[in-house]
């Protein structure tokens, strides 16, 4: 794929300290948007003191009550997810992500899929090796401002378009940055993170979306449950289906798939003692590779018949599903730091992998089974009469404004931190001519590597830095 071969080092100085300005400035962008927004906010609810409107303490107490009386199971992806977001974000923002991103992480996972795969991640991932400083940075503000959207809203519109916002992120980073999870790759395996954690990510997006009503009944449980039943059966039986390597830890001198897998995941940087768990399953799947696979899929398909048939175990012996549950925890803890070795290590880990977000899906849809009680009655907001002009004049904006509550200002702040990386992101797609940041740096680096390097490459160097200081400003 050599739109993704951006011909840089993951460590390249020029890029690494062109991400780092471009992080720095546009945190202070950031910051401007929020204390805009909590300015405008904050000066028409002065206003409003001084002629208050009949409704806002209605609102406020209903806004209390829809908080209080939010589903558990919705709070939890609504939370969950909005951390892992937030977290993501930050890992988006290491160093070597900018140049290291495409060449190491997005090519080498499309590798081994078909050749329409390859094209589809490759389209995107040109647009990040042309403009690496601005795509990296869009990324960390995007995912940034999709996890305090998905924190601060708690219900109503805003909480559901946090939902929708975080789902459509989510295919775009499963689409190309994982090429659709690898499910068009040999080798698929629930141990490995198959079908992609993005896709969690857009399945609890698509979950916070869905309206109140849709929470308020036992069924949307029993439906993720069921359908997470289903994924736990099939990915079963793609354990253990014949030929795919995973019952031998040894073969003909070669380790197996899984072993493989560990070995190479112990390599990578990260502490003594999770290297040290890693290695020593390694060595086991390797002496007892198949008890190993014959354990992995007599548990996921015991989970997978067990969920499925969450409906009639719930209703004959509710306290049954509890135990299954627990195990799901444990089982999906131990792959998680023993096969995926915890997924963010190295310095290009791009997010936790899988497991965590499959066990807030399951945990979710197990306490949706038990569905939250509608709030009681609150005193309702006034309605506005009259023409629907009257909405949009300056008095009334000013009185809409100022009874938003805060979680609302701060989700209209998260906003406009999305579209603070979107623009970029926009706007690098449209370009189709080269970052200058980049051009520069690999000069620099045929430069250093030439034998006629003179003493000009300093002030070619300065340039350099010029350019991407006004680039990024």
């Amino acid at each position: 794929m050599p739109g993704m071969n951006s011909g840089l080092e993951a460590n390249d100085p020029v890029v690494v300290a062109a991400f780092r300005a471009a992080l720095i400035h546009q945190g202070i962008l950031a910051l401007l948007i929020f204390g805009l927004v909590g300015a405008v906010w904050a000066t028409a609810r002065g206003r409003g003191r001084l002629a208050p409107s009949r409704g806002t303490p209605g609102r406020a107490a209903g806004q209390a009550a829809a908080w209080a009386a939010e589903p558990a199971g919705r709070r939890l992806l609504r939370l969950g997810f909005g951390l892992l977001w937030i977290f993501d974000g930050m890992l988006q923002a290491q160093p070597a992500m900018a140049a290291g991103l495409p060449s190491q992480v997005i090519r080498p996972e499309a590798a081994s899929s078909p050749g329409w795969v390859q094209h589809v991640v490759n389209w995107g991932g040109t647009t990040w090796s042309y403009h690496p400083v601005q795509a990296a940075a869009a990324a960390v503000w995007i995912q940034v401002g999709i996890g305090i959207w998905l924190m601060a809203a708690a219900d109503g519109p805003w909480s559901r378009l946090a939902g929708l916002a975080g789902a459509g992120w989510g295919l775009v980073v499963w689409v190309f940055g994982e090429s659709f999870g690898g499910i068009f790759a040999p080798g698929l395996t629930w141990l490995s993170g198959a079908p992609g954690a993005v896709v969690f990510y857009c399945a609890a997006g698509a979950l916070i979306a869905l309206p109140d009503r849709y929470w308020r009944t036992f069924r949307l449980g029993q439906a993720v449950l069921a359908v997470l039943g289903a994924f736990f059966a099939g990915m079963a039986v793609l354990q253990a289906w014949p030929g795919r390597g995973f019952w031998q830890g040894i073969s003909h001198g070669r380790r197996g798939p899984l072993a493989e897998m560990t070995s190479s995941m112990a390599q990578t940087p990260q502490p003594g003692f999770l290297a040290a768990s890693v290695r020593a399953f390694t060595s086991f799947d390797e002496a007892h590779g198949f008890a190993v696979n014959l354990f992995v899929v007599v548990a996921l398909a015991a989970l997978g018949v067990t969920l499925l048939a969450a409906r009639w175990v719930q209703a004959a012996r509710p306290g049954l599903l509890r135990p299954a549950i627990v195990f799901v925890v444990v089982l999906c803890l131990a792959n998680w730091v023993l096969v995926q070795d915890i997924g963010f290590f190295g310095g290009l880990g791009t997010d936790p992998n899988s497991m965590i977000p499959l066990l807030l899906l399951v945990i979710a849809g197990y306490l949706a089974l038990a569905p939250a009680q509608t709030a009681g009655a609150v005193p309702a907001a006034t309605a506005v009469r009259g023409d629907w002009r009257d909405r949009f004049r300056p008095a009334a904006l000013r009185r809409a404004i100022g009874a938003a509550s805060a979680r609302s200002v701060v989700s209209a702040g998260a906003v406009g931190v999305i579209l603070l990386g979107a623009a970029p992101m926009a706007a690098a797609q449209v370009s189709r001519t080269a970052d200058p940041i980049r051009i520069g740096s690999m000069a620099a680096d045929a430069a250093a590597t030439s034998w006629s390097c003179s003493a000009t490459t300093a002030p070619r160097l300065i340039d350099v830095s010029s350019v991407l200081f006004f680039e990024l400003l």
